[in-house]
């Protein structure tokens, strides 16, 4: 069988997050070839990815497939079963990989139902990649550290310190899902368009025909709108903003972007904002109409440029902060500083 070497390392290269760091289930590690399509399963999500010409079942170790296959320079590769090992062929270089013909995964008794596909509302993508940097890395309290997706079409998130609470124009076609925010980074990077209740997952659909499997939290989250509904002081911030945000976010630099925040401080007409990283710091302090106590708090920069970019007005009251949009509502605890 002859098959496209780059079609090939894609549709791998999509499925992989779908893999998992230890085999803690059979195969978990291992991308599954099950006829048409590449599947991954780590028991929090599985991936599916079809690709065109392939005609293969069995389970082949991830990490040796994916480095070999980068390694060699023919477009394509053929690839021919040999007893219990695949025998991978590119130009005059050879190279032979353990085949599992038989799949373990567990996809039928985990990921086989599926409802009927139905379509995503419009503003979903966006909704989502609002709320994720909102959502806890603590697993304290697990519900917090999921998504909260009503059927109402509102996308909410919180970590016990800030709120985003996003509004669709459109209701969700299933009900309430609680959404683990790391297969919510998954699904975000894939941009499905449909999506089918499973028997404890969630399924989504892109137009490529990947199919990303997420497994759901089962909890209540927690009524959001108390604090959501605070009136407070106007204040506006600066127009310059932008750029200082762009110059702190260099030094906000994470390995994920979730984990990166830059501190705001806001004192008598200035704000100061800094980003600190273990290879240096950034600090730049803008004019400003403010004349509140000294307070200051924390954001993820991508937060903060999806906010400025449709208001740069927020409110104040006690210890919280407040920036409202059209269809959105961000919501975040203050420090006061000691003067």
């Amino acid at each position: 069988m002859e098959i496209n070497r780059i079609d090939l390392l894609k549709a791998l290269e999509i499925v992989k997050p779908g893999l998992a760091n230890k085999e803690l289930v059979e195969q978990s590690t291992s991308f599954a070839f099950m006829g048409d399509k590449i599947v991954t399963y780590n028991d929090d999500i599985s991936i599916a990815h079809p690709i065109k010409g392939l005609e293969l079942t069995g389970a082949i170790k991830a990490e040796k497939l994916y480095q070999i296959l980068g390694k060699f320079s023919t477009d394509t590769v053929t690839m021919d079963i040999k007893g219990s090992e695949i025998l991978l062929k590119s130009g005059r270089a050879k190279a032979g990989l353990t085949l599992q013909q038989e799949i373990k995964l567990p996809l039928e008794e985990e990921i086989a139902y599926k409802e009927k596909w139905k379509e995503l509302p419009k503003q979903f993508l966006e909704g989502i990649n609002l709320a994720m940097p909102c959502a806890s890395r603590n697993m304290s309290r697990p519900v917090l550290t999921c998504i909260h997706i009503r059927k109402d079409g509102i996308i909410e998130s919180s970590d016990d310190l800030r709120v985003m609470q996003y509004t669709m124009s459109e209701k969700m076609p299933l009900d309430n899902i609680l959404l683990p925010v790391p297969a919510a980074v998954v699904m975000y990077k894939l941009k499905p368009t449909k999506v089918a209740k499973g028997n404890g997952w969630i399924h989504f659909k892109n137009e490529a025909g990947t199919v990303l499997s997420c497994r759901v939290f089962s909890d209540k989250f927690p009524n959001t709108d108390p604090i959501l509904d605070m009136k407070g002081t106007k204040f506006t911030l600066p127009k310059e903003i932008a750029g200082v945000l762009d110059r702190a976010a260099v030094f906000a630099k994470r390995d994920h972007m979730l984990d990166e925040t830059v501190q705001i401080t806001l004192e008598s007409k200035k704000l100061k904002m800094k980003g600190e990283s273990e290879s240096g710091w950034f600090e730049e302090s803008v004019d400003m109409d403010y004349k509140g106590e000294e307070v200051e708090f924390f954001i993820t920069p991508y937060l903060l440029k999806g906010i400025i970019n449709q208001s740069l007005e927020g409110r104040l009251v006690t210890n919280r902060l407040k920036f409202k949009g059209p269809n959105w509502v961000y919501v975040s605890a203050l420090k006061a500083l000691k003067k």
